[in-house]
Parts: structure tokens; sequence; C-alpha cells
């Protein structure tokens, strides 16, 4: 199986608006999170280029030319397994599932959801996250602490091109800051709205429900997040072929297959049932929002159209083959995936993805990261934040090193994110990432017998 990223080209009768470069990028600029799950201290993962001069095509601007810096299309985690990569990405959805849902619910979702780094004795930090992003032109700074449940501090700030940052509501428990010049035209001032706030329930979350503004487009904005952390071919397939009923969709997902050369390039599919009842709130969080948020309503037989060859080597035909029990299952994530990818890129999501070179050959990995960030293929500006173990995209300047991290745990058990070039960490222009990369995590680990593992370590070259 190959990849190559090329221009689609469309027929004349395709409508190509989805594909349009006019767009107003809403982007993920940071995000931070600490004492959750293996995360005690602070760590942040940012989207922010650095000043790197190679790799510009991987980077955009925000919506105004104002704004002094470029963001990254996508951004890798690299690490061992159980260094904390997948807790980073449920940090995140944490974040999003208590803000879509908490002024909603009846129940306290923060006591399933928020789990506090537990190898620190009588560990008594609270819990925070926190989320830089771009909204409408504005940049907003979103965050809030909890503990046992309880939030104890919840902040909404925004800063306009050349205007410094104001906040909109600041709140310490039960009580309110907030900006005087804000929603003026309310019918209800925010201080009788903040007294429908509860101890577990986010205001920003109940300002959302009210239809009060700009929290129903930032709620739009965490809706807009997807994050898939244990990814099941098999519903991804169902979400794939519903969306081939778009004939833009269906165009490049053939021409995909096409040049992926997989085997087949058409398919044919019939419904055969609804797809099983969603789960609801207070179960897990991150499983409940790809249900109810992304995956379909039904369910399909899918099939792969085969070419039929003589003995002299000549079509004769085709033959259809049941795509979930003849195919690899390698095709099948490959099929499901590129569905997730093109759905995330027509409709510029902020697409979270644990262990994406799962069950893939190195080349086919890394022409997925290169689809975020070839804007060509991605010109809407949807981002990839992704987690692996393959070190082939640090190899021949596949990638800038500001779009990579490494995460690794210290000795006192904490997850720590170290990115490959920052201000105190930079590298030579001509060092190898993955030298380095191997050397912080494999060669530092002193006194311990690598012999076991010296055949996962030769990575093939690319």
């Amino acid at each position: 199986m190959k990849l190559t990223v090329s221009i689609v080209s469309f027929p004349q009768n395709v409508n190509k608006t989805i594909f349009s470069t006019n767009f107003d990028p809403d982007m993920l600029v940071s995000f931070t999170v600490e004492n959750f799950l293996s995360f005690g201290s602070s760590n942040t993962v940012s989207f922010l280029a650095t000043p790197l001069k190679s790799g510009k095509e991987n980077t955009f601007m925000p919506p105004s030319l104002e704004w002094d810096y470029r963001l990254l299309r996508s951004v890798g985690i690299l690490g061992f397994n159980a260094a904390g990569k997948t807790n980073l990405l449920r940090a995140i959805a944490a974040m999003k599932y208590a803000v879509l849902y908490s002024g909603s619910s009846s129940g306290n979702l923060f006591l399933s959801t928020v789990s506090p780094f537990l190898l620190k004795k009588d560990n008594e930090k609270i819990t925070q996250f926190e989320v830089l992003f771009f909204l409408n032109n504005k940049k907003y700074r979103y965050g809030y602490k909890v503990a046992s449940g309880i939030v104890h501090e919840e902040w909404l700030f925004y800063a306009e091109p050349k205007i410094r940052e104001n906040n909109l509501f600041v709140r310490n428990k039960r009580s309110l800051t907030f900006n005087k010049n804000w929603n003026k035209d309310a019918d209800n001032s925010l201080e009788t709205l903040f007294k429908r706030v509860q101890d577990h329930t986010l205001f920003l979350s109940v300002l959302g429900v009210l239809n009060v503004q700009p929290a129903v487009d930032i709620l739009k904005w965490f809706e807009r997040i997807v994050v898939v952390e244990s990814f099941d071919a098999e519903r991804f397939i169902d979400f794939a072929i519903e969306k081939l009923n778009d004939d833009i969709f269906r165009h490049v997902f053939k021409r995909i297959l096409n040049e992926a050369e997989v085997g087949f390039n058409t398919v044919t599919e019939q419904k055969i049932a609804a797809a099983e009842k969603s789960g609801t709130v207070g179960g897990d969080f991150v499983d409940f929002m790809l249900h109810n948020e992304i995956l379909p309503k039904n369910k399909y037989n899918v099939q792969t159209v085969h070419t039929v060859f003589n003995a002299e080597g000549q079509e004769v035909g085709t033959i259809h083959f049941d795509l979930r029990k003849q195919e690899s299952a390698g095709t099948k994530k490959f099929f499901g995936l590129i569905g997730l990818f093109l759905e995330a890129m027509t409709n510029r999501r902020i697409l979270l993805f644990d262990e994406l070179d799962g069950q893939f050959h190195f080349a086919l990995y890394e022409t997925l990261v290169r689809f975020f960030n070839d804007q060509k293929v991605n010109p809407k500006g949807a981002q990839l934040l992704f987690t692996s173990h393959n070190t082939t995209l640090l190899k021949g300047n596949k990638i800038r090193r500001d779009q990579l991290y490494s995460i690794e745990k210290s000795i006192y058990g904490e997850s720590v994110l170290r990115r490959f070039h920052e201000k105190g960490n930079t590298l030579r222009t001509d060092a190898s990432i993955e030298k380095e990369y191997q050397e912080r995590t494999l060669k530092g680990k002193s006194g311990e017998d690598l012999t076991l593992f010296s055949g996962l370590i030769d990575f093939p070259d690319a």
C-alpha cells in the first residue's frame, strides 16, 4: 500500500465549495493541563510556530494579518507506552465534555471525568485546564480549576489585534466579576444568570445553554474537537460510507483509494440496520462524545470491487470482497481513517488521534500527517494532534521540529512534555532530531539493560 499527496481535480459538474480557500479559521493555539491523571505539574502543548525558516508551508496565519505569529497545522506527541500520551488527549476531551454538558446535566460530571495525579501523598493541588484559541478574529483564553467535583475558579479572557487582553468574566467559587461592556443587550444581567450556576457546573456552559454570546459560539468551537482514543475500524467504515452520499466526498475518497493502491478503488454499500443506541451522559465521556457527535446512525454491508485477471494478465471481470471479513486490518483502518480525515478537513475540525501509526506501514502514517500539513489538501485549516511510537517522521525534514513533542515519565512518575524546538530547548538546523529523540528517551536511561529492545530501535529508513 502506498499513497502520494496530490492536488485533487474535480469533474466539471461537482460543486467545489467545501474545498474553497476562503475561510475564517478558528484555531487551537495551546492547551494546558495540571494535576490530571499522570500529569502532576503544569504541561502545555502548543500549536504556536517558532521562528523556524524551514517548513513554513506547514503553518498558517491567524485570520487577521495583524496577529504577529503563525500557527501549526499538526502536532505530534512521541513516547513509549504508559508515558501519558493518551492522558493528554483525555484531558482535552474532559474539558470539552464539561464545557458542552455540565450546564445541561443534572449530575456532577467532574466526579467521573477528573482524576487528579495520585502518585504524590496528600496531594492538595487543584486540577486545572486552560485553552487558548482563535474564534471570529478574536483570541480567547478560557480555563477553570476543579477539585472533588467543585469548580473553584473559572475565567474567560479575550484579545483583539493590537489590543491588550481583557476579561469577560472571572469566577471565584460563588463570586463573579465581569466586563461591564459585555452583552449589554441581554434581557438578564450576568449577576442574575450566575445565580443559576451550581458549584459543579461551568458558567460558560450555562451561558451557552441560555443562548448568550459569545458563549454560544465558544461551545460550537468546542464541538469541533474530535477525540479518537481507540480507533474502531468497524464503526468508522460506516462513518465513511455515509459520507459517500456527498458527491465531492465520494470523488476525493475514490481518488485516494486509487492512489493508495489498496487493490480496489470502488465499493458498493447496502444499509442493513440502525446503529446501536448511544450512551448517556455520565458514562465514558470520550466514547459518549464520539458516538453522539460523530459516528453514523446506520450500519452497512460494504463490499470492495476487485479486478479478476486471466492467465495472460488480461482483465476478465470483477469480484466482490466483504470489506470487514476479507480485507486486511490495515486496509480497514485506512478506509475508515480516510473518511474521518476528509470529514475533519471539510469541517475544519481539531482532530485528536491516539496512536495514529497503529497497523500502518510507516510511509502511509507519514502521508496521513502530510495530509494535514499540505495547504492544498487541507485548505480550510483543520488541525491534527496525534500520538505515536513511530520515529520515521524525524528523518529527512518531513516535519518541522516545533511540530513534535516527546513525552516521558519523571522519576516521580509524572508525565513531562518536551518540545523539540522551543526557547531553551533548540537544536541546530543540521541536527538529527531522531538521534536527539533516541538519546533523550533511551540512552538517557542510565543503568538500564536495553539489550532486550535492541531490535526495536533500528527504525527503517524513509
